[in-house]
């Protein structure tokens, strides 16, 4: 007899087969001719907690979803909007994420379009405004000029990073295959697996190499478009906001898990359609964590926390850091507290309404910089962090410490 719980994980995947078993997909762009990598080009390199035959482990349990590769179709070269052509069609509310590009160039991805499509392969302009010609047959991209942002719903994760397969550029699609619930993409020019959350390589030529991640942020739109569209910003770079215009036939209006803001969606609840091969229950599966490495020490930041608190100092590994909240956009960043000049790190407080250091009583904005008082124009350097679901997390990331919370997980 099937439990009332297992029978709803066993709806909801059948649920995500159905999203995209019969759904009309515009053609891929063609693979690359696989590259006879150079050996600099194929190191690995080193992935935290992980060693090579870990992540060949890792291969042979992934889950087959019965999908084949790119039934999912991700999104290629796509087009962009401005700010307010943008907001005609978005919610102040909905959730989108942010990065931030060489060259004072910002793109904003909304949720509702990468649930569709889980990866977003894009091409950066030259200092012109001009996309680069797309390469002749055989021809390699521009190098550097290529990321990939992914969005994973099943886990909530968001990952950016170089478009790189070793050291050639790179597109990314979809496999059809999970592992823990999460999205394992694959590259087009040699074919090999990527676990989305860890950016790693788990099967193919590059297996334990490492691809080069960008930091991504996750805010609302309204915070978003007043802090760099706005006529009162501060921003003097480019923004512009993913186009819902892409060539496929999708509800981008709703998101067909749910919402975030609801109660009883898969969002909020506790199923998990897809088998994981840890579980810790010290957190309820689904509660949005910021996910950060320091070597081989884990953490796992809660962001309901930092949203009560604004501020909160802690310690990973030997690298002191804070997370503080960003009302305006909603969202939580996460910089190192360590100064050159100073014997011991900074630590943080709000008084006045106002993020300080209580060493100085300097005022610090939610972006890390300093504006008024001895540190002023200052930067802490950011900490990358992945933001995702805590089954996900610490599927991937056992022993990971709960800031702030609990000691490590034994």
């Amino acid at each position: 007899m099937i439990s009332a719980r297992a029978g709803c994980a066993a709806c909801l995947a059948a649920m995500f087969l159905a999203l995209f078993a019969s759904a009309p997909l515009r053609a891929a762009p063609s693979a690359a001719p696989p590259a006879s990598a150079g050996e600099e080009g194929l190191l690995p390199t080193e992935m935290p907690g992980y060693s090579v035959d870990d992540l060949r482990k890792l291969a042979d349990i992934v889950t087959r979803t019965g999908l084949d590769a790119d039934k999912i179709p991700a999104l290629y070269r796509p087009q962009f909007l401005s700010v307010s052509d943008a907001d005609l069609s978005m919610d102040n509310d909905e959730i989108v994420f942010v990065v931030h590009y060489p060259g004072d160039l910002v793109r904003v991805y909304p949720r509702r379009v990468l649930v569709w499509h889980e990866a977003v392969n894009d091409t950066l302009p030259d200092p012109s405004g001009l996309l680069p010609p797309p390469p002749l047959p055989g021809e390699e991209e521009k190098e550097g000029a290529n990321y990939t942002v992914s969005y994973s719903p099943l886990t909530g994760s968001v990952v950016a990073f170089r478009s790189m397969a070793g050291r050639y550029p790179s597109s990314f699609g979809l496999s059809g295959v999970l592992l823990n619930g999460n999205s394992v993409l694959y590259d087009r020019v040699s074919r090999s697996l990527w676990v989305q959350l860890m950016a790693a390589c788990i099967e193919g030529p590059f297996r334990g190499k490492r691809l080069q991640r960008i930091p991504v942020l996750s805010a609302r739109w309204k915070g978003v478009k007043q802090r760099y569209g706005g006529l009162d910003s501060r921003f003097r770079g480019r923004t512009e906001v993913l186009s819902r215009s892409t060539g496929f036939r999708r509800s981008y209006g709703k998101d067909p898990y749910g919402s975030y803001d609801r109660r009883d969606t898969y969002y909020d609840d506790t199923r998990l359609p897809f088998p994981v091969t840890f579980t810790d229950t010290r957190l309820h599966p689904k509660k949005r964590v910021l996910g950060i490495e320091v070597e081989e020490a884990f953490g796992a930041v809660i962001k309901d926390e930092v949203r009560k608190a604004r501020v909160i100092n802690f310690t990973l590994g030997n690298v002191p850091m804070v997370a503080v909240h960003d009302r305006d956009m909603d969202a939580v960043r996460i910089f190192e507290r360590g100064q050159p000049d100073l014997e011991e790190p900074l630590r943080f407080t709000v008084f006045e309404d106002e993020i300080v250091d209580e060493l100085s009583k300097s005022r610090w904005s939610p972006e890390g910089e300093c504006g008024y008082g001895r540190f002023r124009d200052r930067r802490l350097k950011p900490v990358l962090a992945v933001d995702s679901m805590w089954f996900a997390w610490a599927s991937f990331y056992r022993k990971s410490r709960i800031i702030p919370g609990d000691e490590f997980f034994e």
